[in-house]
């Protein structure tokens, strides 16, 4: 059983953030290796993303109209149906870790420097 991180891929060597336009694929569906499943709007054009495993799309952390900095994660790949239905039990839930790293990681380090002195 695996997970796979889709992720904010860079379409150009300037990009440093890319806006989610639209998802191809939804919660639940059949995803193929090398399928499109997403489309990035970069700083020059909007492009095709792929998968590049095959499986199901189990979460998009990310909706459309969002954007993330190259590299974040934005959606979820699982490999089997079970582990489909394990996600969709687990509910919205899946979206919550993948973002609270990133609002949280700013908030202890600006609490640290303050509690330090």
């Amino acid at each position: 059983m695996a997970t796979f991180e889709i992720f904010m891929p860079a379409l150009s060597s300037t990009m440093t953030e890319g806006k989610i336009v639209e998802w191809l694929k939804q919660p639940g569906d059949r995803v193929e290796r090398g399928e499109s499943v997403l489309v990035v709007e970069s700083d020059k054009a909007d492009m095709d993303v792929e998968s590049f495993e095959a499986g199901f799309l189990g979460a998009v952390l990310l909706p459309a109209g969002s954007s993330a900095p190259v590299g974040d994660t934005i959606g979820l790949v699982v490999e089997t149906e079970a582990e489909l239905q394990e996600l969709q039990a687990k509910g919205a839930p899946a979206a919550v870790p993948a973002s609270a790293p990133v609002a949280a990681a700013p908030a202890p380090r600006a609490s640290a420097p303050v509690a330090a002195p």
